[in-house]
């Protein structure tokens, strides 16, 4: 019987036999070798030396001999600066930057194994990263080593097997109903309150509403297009850090239209009337980058006397009002642009207490 991952099986005719990698074909498929024995020791000793051999020609033959930083910059400024947003790159740049290179850059490529990125995983992990960042860098890096291995520059790709940190389920905190009276009474007697208005009345994430345009808004049919998103990223122009980037929606989903109530649709007529840029949140002919909504946000909530949020917690008070209402989780991740209904249902079931005591209390 054979063992998982041997490549040892035994043989009709009662001997075994031993499967490696002899070569690899130009196209980079795989050329098999066969060794045969009459007991499964013999094969197994025969197999390990057989592996070996191979294992050191391919050192020697090796096309990369560079560390694991120097394909990482590579691969970024090659294989993947042409296929991905700014903003994507970005993303990838600066988590292999920040939590690959930093850990294990001086490690020459050929030498990463299964090992060495479970390692990596594991001081992550002890480092503080949530399991959810742990698994998104550790996808971009299998993306970036499948490449290494298209490229020959890999036997095989070691990001396999891998046992992540258990992802805990954060607790969404969203606004409690007095506290969100007293932030909108602070917002609608401030300039700069549209921002805080709208994600609190229609769940926009801060860079989708840096990017809001009046042409997305058709008052008349009382509803908003989500075509954008606007945020600061890493610039790989020489000389400056940072650059603004203005993007699509950041998925298929992302885009979306968003019906608006009353409330909102009178705070964006009044807003149009002495509006000076074609940005929502902007003004002489400018838009406000997140980092601007942020500043202001934090002023309009010490005047309400409200302290310690973030304004992404405004989209999860939007989300939670609706839930406390009874709308369907279908319904609300559709307008938050979730990717589906079930991550709606993860991040928000919490929320949905209130409406499952109403429920269990009708029962006789």
């Amino acid at each position: 019987m054979a063992r998982r991952g041997e490549n040892i099986y035994k043989r009709k005719d009662g001997r075994w036999e031993g499967r490696f990698i002899k070569s690899r074909r130009p196209d980079n498929s795989i050329r098999y070798g066969y060794i045969y024995a009459r007991t499964y020791k013999e094969v197994k000793i025969k197999l390990f030396e057989k592996k070996y051999q191979y294992k050191t020609q391919v050192k020697k033959e090796v096309k990369f001999k560079g560390t694991m930083k120097q394909w990482i910059d590579i691969w970024l400024d090659g294989a993947l600066a042409s296929k991905v947003k700014p903003s994507t790159y970005a993303s990838y740049q600066y988590k292999l930057q920040q939590y690959v290179s930093s850990e294990i850059g001086e490690v020459p490529l050929v030498e990463v194994t299964q090992e060495t990125i479970q390692k990596l995983v594991d001081r992550l992990s002890d480092r503080g990263l949530s399991a959810y960042t742990i698994r998104t860098v550790i996808q971009i890096l299998k993306h970036s080593l499948s490449d290494a291995l298209n490229y020959q520059y890999l036997l095989k790709n070691p990001v396999f097997d891998i046992v992540f940190p258990r992802q805990l389920r954060k607790k969404v905190s969203a606004l409690t109903k007095n506290e969100q009276t007293r932030l909108e009474k602070s917002a609608m007697t401030s300039k700069n309150g549209v921002s805080v208005m709208l994600a609190l009345h229609t769940g926009l994430r801060i860079g989708e509403i840096s990017a809001l345009k009046w042409e997305d808004i058709d008052l008349e049919k009382k509803e908003l297009s989500v075509s954008r998103t606007l945020q600061r990223i890493l610039s790989s122009r020489k000389g400056k850090k940072t650059e603004i980037s203005i993007g699509l929606a950041k998925s298929v989903s992302g885009y979306r239209k968003i019906p608006l109530n009353k409330k909102i649709c009178e705070i964006l007529k009044n807003k149009k009337k002495a509006a000076t840029s074609p940005y929502v949140v902007g003004e002489n002919n400018r838009y406000f980058e997140p980092r601007t909504l942020s500043y202001q946000f934090k002023k309009i909530l010490k005047r309400a006397n409200l302290a310690n949020l973030h304004f992404h917690q405004l989209r999860h008070t939007f989300a939670t009002r609706l839930l406390e209402i009874g709308a369907d989780v279908v319904s609300v991740s559709a307008l938050l642009g979730h990717r589906s209904a079930k991550m709606t249902l993860d991040i928000y079931v919490d929320s949905m207490m209130t409406q499952r005591k109403k429920w269990v209390s009708r029962l006789v």
